[in-house]
């Protein structure tokens, strides 16, 4: 199990001016919440955020992170939630953390990862990777950062799910067993699947040509 430090500095509720001056100062307003902690207003540093977020993976990565109250500094063990980003520029807008304890079981999303190349591939097949996480319930010193399932056997028209997945012990799998995680297709199905959206397409577009013909 992945750890990675963060520091952190407690902040006072404020006016969305003063969030917007902590952004423009390189900073990101951020929570902490948890039932040891209740909830307390942060600020993290935007680069060792961005950084984290670029170079780990977040449901399955453990956060030192260490709050500067003024007075005192504490040490808090947390997980990244959720993560807000403005939609156009995709610049941090806020973020949210959850302490952890290592003696209760935690629910999160972790990748899964193909390995192998499959024996359908290398006859013409179509690889389709239709889930590519799944949730699981485990302690947090247990936590994988990643699930891999092996598809090198996987012929055209097989696939594999969720239940296929052999995970560590003491790691529960709460996704749905019969969910595909990929599947191998032949290439003319591949091929007839386009054509019919290119189909769909083009009867829309000359339907609505006609209307606005129509109109005129």
């Amino acid at each position: 199990m992945e750890t990675v430090k963060l520091s952190a500095q407690y902040r006072e509720r404020s006016s969305k001016g003063a969030v917007r001056a902590l952004r423009r100062n390189g900073e990101t307003p951020a929570v902490l919440y948890g039932k040891g902690v209740g909830n307390m207003l942060i600020k993290v540093p935007t680069r060792e955020l961005e950084y984290i977020l670029n170079n780990h993976i977040i449901g399955s990565t453990l956060i030192d992170l260490d709050v500067d109250k003024g007075d005192q500094k504490e040490s808090y063990l947390v997980m990244c939630r959720e993560i807000q980003r403005d939609p156009i520029r995709r610049e941090l807008l806020h973020a949210d953390f959850f302490q952890i304890e290592l003696t209760q079981e935690i629910q999160t999303e972790i990748p899964v990862v193909l390995v192998g190349e499959s024996q359908g591939v290398k006859k013409g097949g179509i690889l389709q990777h239709m889930l590519r996480e799944v949730t699981v319930s485990c302690l947090p010193t247990k936590l994988p950062e990643h699930i891999e399932i092996d598809i090198s056997e996987l012929d055209i028209g097989e696939q594999v799910t969720v239940g296929d997945l052999k995970v560590p012990e003491g790691v529960e799998v709460l996704s749905d067993p019969e969910s595909v995680i990929a599947l191998i297709v032949a290439p003319t199905l591949e091929e007839e699947v386009a054509e019919g959206e290119e189909g769909e397409e083009g009867a829309a577009e000359e339907a609505a040509v006609e209307t606005e013909q129509g109109e005129e």
